[in-house]
């Protein structure tokens, strides 16, 4: 199972125009989200000779980007609960890996210019899916892509 959801706005908390519906849908999404898929999946994963569950936290879970920090936050929650998760379920057959990505060309990068993202190199999907991929083959139970490995 891989838990991949993010959603990643700017937020400036002196600006009154933000809507608390906003903060609890980016919330929901990078945190309860993946956590409610762990309860649902989990007993049918523990049934299965071989199992694994991939939470995509982010590089961002170990250094603050300040323009997001609802973002930031939930996905340091996630790498949190990952580590809790992993040592939750040792003694069973099914692995949790924590992928925290660098900056990935995706849609989430849509509204940021390299400007909001501080200059940081942005990785390529493929590239950052090999890596995964590759990790999870080794049973490198934290990946870490890239300039992500620098910022843990």
């Amino acid at each position: 199972m891989i838990n991949n959801a993010g959603i990643m706005r700017k937020i400036n908390v002196h600006d009154k125009a933000g809507s608390l519906k906003d903060i609890t849908r980016e919330i929901e999404t990078n945190l309860i989200g993946p956590i409610r898929m762990v309860k649902q999946f989990l007993p049918h994963l523990k049934t299965k000779s071989e199992a694994a569950i991939m939470n995509v936290s982010s590089s961002l879970a170990f250094v603050a980007l300040p323009i997001s920090p609802v973002y930031c936050a939930t996905k340091a929650g996630l790498h949190s609960f990952t580590e809790s998760l992993r040592v939750q379920l040792k003694n069973t057959k099914v692995k949790v890996f924590d992928l925290a990505p660098p900056a990935t060309q995706t849609e989430l990068l849509g509204d940021f210019s390299s400007e909001d993202v501080k200059g940081a190199s942005v990785m390529k999907v493929e590239k950052m899916v090999q890596v995964a991929i590759k990790g999870m083959q080794t049973n490198r139970f934290e990946i870490r892509p890239g300039q992500a490995n620098q910022l843990r």
